[in-house]
């Protein structure tokens, strides 16, 4: 599907090929103006194809009208060092975002039995894609990058089907859909995006990195330039390749040593912030990531390459009978909150080093005859990297935990698991806590670890992508350190400085913001 010639001249340029980029270049084309897209890799979609693909939008078209000072409100209450009017502008575009996505592209969205990082009580917020069919684009395969288990089954699917529960798998669904070639979740929304795209006549181009910006004559940027030729933009230029958590010099100079485990395909290596500094923008929230907690197969790599590939911690910080300990086996986080990976991170005063790593999931017998742990379903042979002892004693001594913190905390726990409360960090008290967890058991978070063997596992600092990159306005359009727009520069999705964090507000608010602000610079550059 790509052209082999790259005008040498067009409208926009958008750099990118994720959530951010597709966005911006569908509504730019859309509104009638000439786009050249380009993505660096042989791969379409960067990390929202690997993603479940959700988006956080609140008052969506599909769901029930709602007051979008009370959305703000929300998000006042739980960001920092963010601008007002710009997480005003975000709250009134993202549900615009929304229709004008299904209105121009094979994406029709479903709603999700999500709730809200916090116990505010509201869900409906988050939607996610319908399966679309990859058609003449070619298998998912081929296109993109191999998500974590093959993408043919929506989100509203595997909860309905308790797949992290034991539930079985649909195997004629899968079979079905995977004969018709369909694609859900991340993958979904990029082919949907894709086709939205070539139908409104945006010229799509793989493996083109932009290396660098090219001057207006009167100031600004004024296209870019790489290694096949310059693509001069009459318009302006769209920075939507992802941030930086892949590159060796800045994520640890930036985020610090704890931060070690993304979970993104490796692509993300600074890009759209070297070039944006190029421009003379102002840079932000450096230091903040969509930060996850994330196991690391030792065996485990993104193809064709030795770059490790770790997976997200769900089922053993969500489900019963599992808790997360630090070196001296105390709990120290609500493991089921949203937020839970910034305890990871936490410092020691006194040494400077992070206080909870190493931290370890501790399961009993009785998650492991029910849940997942490490990849194996149950039933299924363990990983050889996960310590399995008869005693938590012995447990301990295998994990290098120290053992009596360990036995006392997992006695307290019990106790207060009895009695479905969880007085030290209010496990299981929260909406998001508890649509999460095991509807079918006593407590859907909550559960004694009492039989033997025990086993644990490392938890990491992970992160789905940085938070830092230029100041962009309500319109999308990069700030010089003056608060003034670089002429022609736009930035989008991880690409940009977050307008959300430190932490996050809710289940596909990295996505939801991608897109929105994508749709908002393609829309502001079409006048």
């Amino acid at each position: 599907m790509d052209e082999r010639n790259v005008p040498a001249e067009t409208d926009v340029v958008v750099v990118g090929s994720g959530a951010a980029g597709l966005s911006a270049a569908l509504a730019a084309a859309v509104g009638g103006l000439r786009v050249v897209l380009l993505e660096a890799q042989d791969r379409w979609g960067g990390t929202t194809g690997v993603s479940g693909g959700q988006a956080w939008v609140p008052g969506h078209h599909r769901g029930p009208a709602e007051d979008p000072e009370d959305v703000l409100a929300y998000l006042l209450a739980h960001t920092s060092g963010r601008d007002p009017e710009v997480l005003r502008a975000f709250v009134f575009a993202a549900p615009r975002m929304a229709a004008f996505v299904e209105r121009h592209s094979p994406v029709r969205w479903q709603v999700m039995d999500a709730a809200d990082s916090f116990a505010d009580g509201r869900g409906g917020r988050n939607i996610d894609v319908a399966p679309v069919a990859t058609g003449e684009l070619g298998s998912w395969a081929e296109i993109g990058w191999p998500p974590p288990y093959p993408p043919l089954l929506t989100n509203a699917e595997v909860e309905r089907l308790g797949l992290m529960i034991g539930g079985e798998l649909p195997v004629d669904l899968l079979a079905e859909r995977a004969a018709a070639g369909q694609v859900a979740l991340g993958a979904g929304l990029v082919v949907g995006l894709l086709h939205g795209c070539r139908a409104a006549g945006a010229s799509l181009h793989r493996g083109r990195r932009v290396t660098g910006l090219l001057p207006r004559p009167d100031g600004g940027v004024g296209g870019v330039r790489t290694a096949e030729g310059d693509v001069r933009a009459t318009r302006g230029v769209v920075l939507a390749c992802g941030g930086f958590e892949h590159d060796p010099r800045l994520r640890p100079d930036l985020l610090g040593a704890a931060l070690t485990h993304p979970v993104s395909p490796p692509v993300n290596h600074g890009d759209a912030l070297r070039l944006a500094a190029s421009a003379g923008a102002a840079p932000a929230h450096l230091g903040e990531s969509w930060s996850w907690p994330v196991l690391a197969d030792p065996y485990a790599h993104w193809p064709g390459s030795d770059v490790p590939r770790p997976q997200l911690v769900i089922a053993e910080r969500m489900l019963p009978r599992a808790i997360w300990v630090n070196r001296d086996g105390r709990r120290f986080v609500d493991e089921s909150s949203h937020n839970c990976a910034l305890a990871l991170t936490g410092t020691d005063p006194a040494t400077g080093a992070p206080r909870n790593l190493p931290a370890w999931a501790v399961v009993d017998a009785g998650y492991r005859e029910r849940y997942p742990l490490a990849g194996a379903a149950p039933g299924a042979p363990l990983p050889p990297w996960v310590r399995t002892a008869d005693t938590l004693a012995e447990l301990a001594e295998l994990a290098g935990i120290d053992p009596d913190g360990l036995v006392a905390t997992v006695a307290r726990f019990n106790a207060a698991a009895a009695a479905g409360v969880d007085p030290e960090f209010g496990r299981g008290t929260t909406p998001y806590d508890r649509l999460g967890g095991d509807p079918t058991a006593p407590h859907p978070n909550l559960g004694p670890l009492d039989r033997g063997p025990f086993h644990a596992v490392l938890v990491h600092a992970g992160l789905v992508g940085t938070k830092g990159g230029p100041r962009t306005d309500a319109a999308a359009r990069v700030l010089d350190w003056d608060d003034q727009p670089v002429p022609g520069l736009y930035a989008a999705g991880n690409a940009m400085a977050a307008v959300i964090g430190p932490g996050t507000v809710s289940p596909g608010a990295t996505i939801g913001s991608a897109l929105t602000w994508g749709w908002v610079a393609g829309t502001d550059l079409a006048g």
